[in-house]
């Protein structure tokens, strides 16, 4: 198995990494300490395939910044980077690297990704929060790559319902940039890099997620559509037809550097403002209908007024059924979800009774763990056999944005878990 997480992801950018262990290499001097601007980077496993790396070196070469410092972790999600919970010690097991300013010219950096040497799967490694980061390196500037891992909340890749996935992605959202701005933050800019194009998900669901980012939190970020900065289908492209290398991620990694660079040179340095307590100003009503295009357009999604507040968060309700097996997904090969480790299945059950709590459909969707740390899973249910299931809301829980597939198509079925799976996962919270 390891053998073919080394064959797939991220191959060709990893080889130039070292051994797993800290690491100072020779960099410019660094501004003096009353110029230049302080610079926050984070990503998921995109940026591990070559745009972190290649978004850090442009801001430590550029006269504008003082002093940078980047952590890409695989498998985050916007709400993975904070301490509340179900994410308050969540680790990333599909790789990880940390790029930090240390002064004097030097910077230390952590490496543990795929294919580091034949054979290597990356260890765990605690997902630095946003409140930590905030608070000991007081960056100017923050620089979020994410979204990809939301499109793990549109079960069927293809179909967008908004009443429910517009608050749920607000779930997402609004809390981060409420933390991140939180007083005594001392940010002053904010910019937020949306997914390239997904060859996984349908362009309704990637339209919906840059528009409702837009929507929800553009008044205070500046919302980045990488569609337009890097074209599909990508040269060098993984099986998983989301992940990819070589120029093309520098290239990514460069319009992004070069949207930021323009915006923070079209006026004076001292002149920004932290946004602590600030209210965004209205700007131009956002598209409704942003369009792919050219690496040559523009990128930037003009800012919208003060986001909405985050949609309340599910109520922890545990739902008993007796419900007989009707139909079952098939899982997808390993190296389709490479480099996460855990994937879930749709089992459609007919519901024969409630047993517990509420629920009024004659039908329940339950997804169920076909691997867990890349180990297949046992799945011995049988069609047609009645079971009792002990359930929660997967949205309620760390795995609503696991990998998955559901080949039920009741899109309109909200999905549940297990109990006993839900503790599976590798980061629950005991």
């Amino acid at each position: 198995m390891l053998s073919l997480a080394h064959a797939t992801i991220c191959r060709i950018t990893i080889i130039a990494l070292a051994l797993i262990a800290p690491r100072l290499i020779a960099q410019e001097p660094a501004p003096p300490e009353e110029a230049g601007l302080k610079v926050l980077i984070l990503g998921d496993s995109l940026a591990l395939c070559g745009f972190g790396k290649r978004l850090d070196e442009r801001f430590r070469e550029s006269p504008l910044t003082k002093a940078t410092v980047t952590y890409l972790a695989c498998g985050t999600n916007p709400l993975s980077w904070l301490k509340e919970r179900p994410y308050t010690n969540v680790k990333t097991n599909c790789g990880y690297v940390s790029i930090e300013s240390i002064g004097n010219g030097m910077v230390k950096q952590v490496e543990d990704v795929y294919g580091m040497r034949r054979g290597h799967s990356p260890g765990s490694h605690p997902v630095p929060k946003l409140e930590d980061l905030l608070a000991n390196f007081q960056p100017d500037i923050l620089v979020v790559q994410t979204g990809t891992n939301l499109f793990g909340l549109f079960p069927d890749h293809k179909t967008v319902i908004p009443n429910r996935h517009g608050p749920l992605l607000r779930s997402y959202l609004a809390p981060f940039i409420a933390k991140a701005v939180k007083s005594p933050s001392r940010l002053k800019k904010i910019y937020w890099v949306a997914s390239p194009t997904s060859g996984r998900v349908s362009k309704e669901i990637q339209d919906f997620v840059v528009q409702q980012t837009r929507a929800d939190i553009g008044g205070i970020a500046h919302v980045i559509d990488s569609r337009t900065l890097v074209s599909y289908p990508y040269r060098q492209m993984e099986p998983d037809k989301e992940h990819f290398l070589g120029e093309e991620m520098d290239q990514w990694a460069d319009g992004v550097f070069d949207i930021v660079n323009r915006d923070l040179s079209a006026q004076p340095i001292a002149s920004l403002k932290p946004l602590s307590g600030a209210e965004p100003a209205a700007t131009e009503p956002a598209q409704t209908e942003p369009t792919p295009a050219g690496p040559t357009q523009a990128a930037v999604l003009q800012p919208t007024p003060t986001p909405p507040p985050p949609a309340e968060k599910p109520k922890d309700k545990m739902l008993h059924v007796r419900a007989k097996l009707i139909s079952k997904t098939a899982p997808v090969p390993v190296e389709e979800f490479l480099p996460y480790r855990e994937f879930l299945v749709g089992y459609l059950y007919e519901v024969t009774r409630v047993l517990a709590g509420e629920y009024t459909e004659n039908q329940i969707l339950v997804m169920h763990p076909a691997y867990i740390g890349l180990r297949e899973q046992k799945l011995r249910y049988k069609i047609g056999k009645n079971y009792r299931l002990k359930l929660h809301d997967l949205e309620s829980t760390v795995w609503k944005t696991v990998k998955s597939k559901d080949d039920s198509g009741l899109i309109n079925l909200q999905p549940y878990i297990r109990l006993q799976d839900e503790k599976k996962h590798p980061d629950y919270a005991r």
